[in-house]
């Protein structure tokens, strides 16, 4: 059955059959003449019978034509509405339709009981299962839905969180990060690494035998086509800007000289960022290239479209196979109804607002995911924001104990990054007489704020402006796609703009923080402040030792606390449940799963394992 005959079809029961049975049961009708249905179907009378006979053919309706010019024709519906609905919903969704199945399905409210059904079917397709794919082959899949796009898997140019845990999937570091109980870098494409005495010089010493997905093996060349790549061209060349040149020794050896002693230098190159490219492939036609990106990753990109992406496992890994055959990853859209989120949303979905329900005999993963959503103050504008008596008083007015105690979803934030120690509550100072006697200092004229932000933030950022409202402070809200929210110029717009940042990987993300240029946080921070920053950065790279380190990068934390630079709000909680055959899944520093982790224990054949 073809999609516009099935269109046509619920044309028709909506026009007939919502008004008088909503329902719907088959073998009911309706009079009709030709000329009501031409202006339905916007066509022809001759168009209108060519209609009629097709879906009489798909025994959707019977058609009992009126004898003689201006009799009435009857309409027989031949299958219930809410069958046919959920069914044609169904479809939709294997075509990767989902935008416009939960478009129709918002559209009536008796059509809630048939939306609650679909998301129940849709919720038992995701999880891992075993899928027949030839006579008695099949494959371990894991199937699940994110409510966001990856914008680029273009590891120079990663911004976003989703979109780094799918670069580490598909391409590989020369080192990583192990954040277990002594958090240290590992070896990756690279085996060993060592530097001079002052940090300045580094040689990087390459597995043999490492191949890219298309085959060919990896050499030395290729880290150094990849950093040049980064430093010269990248919104993420901060990772590299004390390197002076890299070079290959020989075809597994890679030295690289820095403008400056770097003792983060192997931390840093843990990032998504720093992946490594095959030089081949992207010089010869990089446009066609990062349309199917390859890598020497776990896994292999196969399919990657705007409803669903594809991965296929790398049978040949060099750190060994993953357990999965295969990952599918689909796309819904990212206004999908709160009630009509799914289950799985709260596994996949590191900015989910709604509590999941697990089955009973699921297993619960729990944990303070290392993220902060804060308020950054744009310094670099005119307005109200300028004055730090205005910024104090707004910060004592937020009563971050009222806003996470709705919800259970992580603490209270003073920092970037959760601490380890008791909080004092005078850390979360909530004053409401002293954040008007500021205001009146600040001599806040009654200005409207400007505050950007993306729809995932929109509970928070309403929450903000009733706390702004209390004490008189009108805040308007403009709402931007998340794939604009970092534009240069709609940051410079904003009075100030709320996120959620995520640090993956503890001091290289603090240094992202305040080196990427083309960030808002960076362009909001005054000229002198960037410029102290960027001071103590040069001493932290130069410090060996990580307490050291910690001490610098807190006096900066310090400082841009003492001039209120941003206002931090609160950390996340994760907590998602998971089916007890699933094993392996775990929280990774991005809020994700890694899946070459996961394996399954006695799955049944063709049966989906999510409950």
């Amino acid at each position: 059955m073809g999609m516009l005959t099935e269109e046509r079809y619920l044309t028709l029961l909506n026009e007939y059959m919502v008004k008088e049975h909503p329902a719907g049961s088959s073998g009911t009708g309706k009079e009709v003449t030709l000329k009501e249905l031409t202006k339905l179907f916007h066509c022809t009378e001759r168009n209108v019978k060519l209609i009629t006979r097709k879906l009489e053919e798909e025994k959707l309706i019977a058609w009992h034509p009126g004898r003689g010019r201006g009799h009435r024709s009857r309409l027989e519906f031949r299958v219930p509405r809410d069958e046919f609905l959920l069914e044609y919903a169904k479809r939709l969704a294997d075509k990767g339709d989902y935008r416009t199945v939960f478009e129709i399905l918002n559209q009536h409210e008796e059509d809630q009981a048939i939306l609650e059904q679909f998301v129940k079917w849709l919720n038992s397709q995701f999880g891992c299962s075993e899928e027949p794919i030839s006579g008695t082959d099949s494959i371990d899949l894991f199937r699940l839905p994110v409510y966001r796009a990856p914008l680029t898997l273009d590891p120079a140019n990663l911004f976003h969180s989703f979109d780094a845990h799918l670069t580490r999937q598909i391409f590989d570091r020369l080192v990583q990060y192990e954040s277990d109980e002594n958090s240290k870098v590992v070896p990756m494409l690279a085996h060993h690494w060592e530097s001079n005495e002052d940090g300045t010089e580094w040689i990087f010493h390459l597995r043999k035998g490492v191949r890219f997905h298309h085959k060919r093996e990896l050499t030395a060349h290729d880290v150094v086509f990849t950093f040049n790549r980064l430093r010269d061209r990248s919104i993420n060349d901060w990772l590299l800007f004390t390197m002076d040149r890299i070079e290959a020794l020989n075809p597994i050896t890679v030295k690289i000289v820095l403008k400056q002693p770097n003792w983060l230098l192997p931390r840093m190159l843990c990032s998504a960022c720093a992946a490594i490219l095959p030089a081949d492939l992207v010089s010869e036609d990089e446009e066609k290239f990062w349309g199917m990106p390859i890598g020497t990753g776990a896994f292999r990109l196969t399919h990657w479209s705007s409803n669903l992406i594809t991965l296929s496992v790398n049978t040949e890994y060099f750190l060994g196979r993953a357990y999965l055959d295969a990952v599918s990853i689909v796309i819904l859209p990212e206004e999908i109804p709160g009630s009509s989120r799914l289950r799985w949303e709260k596994l996949i979905d590191n900015e989910a607002r709604f509590p999941s329900k697990p089955e009973k005999d699921w297993n619960q993963i729990e944990g303070l995911w290392k993220n902060c959503s804060l308020i950054s103050w744009n310094r670099n504008k005119p307005g109200p924001q300028q004055s730090l008596s205005f910024r104090q008083a707004v910060n004592l007015i937020m009563d971050r104990r009222q806003l996470i105690q709705d919800v259970e979803r992580g603490a209270p934030a003073r920092g970037f990054l959760p601490r380890e120690e008791p909080l004092a509550s005078s850390s979360f100072r909530y004053d409401r007489d002293a954040a008007l006697q500021l205001l009146q200092e600040s001599g806040y004229d009654g200005t409207p704020l400007d505050l950007v932000t993306t729809v995932h933030q929109s509970e928070d950022a309403g929450w903000f402006a009733e706390q702004c409202a209390s004490v008189g402070i009108n805040v308007r809200i403009n709402y931007v796609a998340s794939s604009v929210c970092n534009d240069e110029d709609i940051g410079a717009e904003a009075d100030c703009i709320l996120t959620c940042l995520a640090f993956a990987d503890d001091e290289v993300c603090q240094l992202e923080t305040y080196l990427q240029s083309q960030s808002f946080i960076y362009n909001h921070m005054e000229h002198n402040l960037r410029k102290w920053i960027f001071g103590i950065i040069e001493e932290i790279l130069a410090t060996a030792s990580i307490e050291a380190r910690s001490a610098l990068f807190q006096q900066i934390e310090f400082r841009l606390q003492d001039e209120a630079q941003f206002l931090f709000l609160v950390h996340r909680k994760i907590n998602t449940y998971v089916h007890p055959s699933i094993r392996g899944i775990g929280i990774n520093r991005l809020g994700w799963m890694d899946f070459k982790d996961i394996w399954l224990t006695s799955p049944v054949s063709g049966q989906s394992l999510s409950g």
